[in-house]
């Protein structure tokens, strides 16, 4: 009988607390509202050229994957950032299709140092009720055996 007590005490206690107000918030603030549109469905998309970048979208978590896709607020500009995956590799002559610097052509970006330590920024505009895409290109330095793109892959 005791058990029973002890049981239906525990229960009762978690049950009060779990539909209490501040349930799953103790110590931390309001989430934020995810800007992923209804389904859960990615706005970005980056093709990674044989993921010989580290791509990063919004600052979020760098991934060295062929595509990468984040949920980002629809009308609004997302940067990216490409960074070599490895001493491999360098950041392409003209790295970026799809983004709001190319004009429908290949695009520098912003490159900031040199070689295998290069970095390169670019932002685009995210459509409003569909995936937007970019690409971006490392290469193997000087361009070779295999080179960066000349047209657009997202296309």
């Amino acid at each position: 009988m005791r058990r029973i007590l002890t049981i239906a005490a525990v229960v009762t206690v978690i049950g009060v607390s779990a539909c209490g107000p501040n349930y799953g918030m103790t110590g931390y603030s309001t989430p934020t509202p995810s800007p992923a549109p209804s389904g859960g469905v990615p706005t970005l998309t980056v093709m990674n050229f044989l993921g010989w970048c580290s791509v990063t979208i919004n600052g979020g978590a760098a991934s060295t994957g062929e595509t990468v896709a984040a949920s980002v607020t629809p009308g609004s500009v997302a940067t990216v950032i490409a960074t070599p995956a490895s001493s491999s590799f360098q950041i392409g002559a003209d790295p970026w299709f799809g983004v709001d610097q190319d004009d429908g052509a290949a695009a520098s970006g912003t490159d900031v140092g040199t070689g295998t330590s290069e970095t390169s920024k670019a932002s685009v505009i995210v459509g409003e009720n569909e995936t937007t895409c970019v690409s971006v290109c490392c290469q193997e330095p000087g361009n070779s055996p295999t080179p960066c793109p000349t047209t657009n892959p997202c296309l």
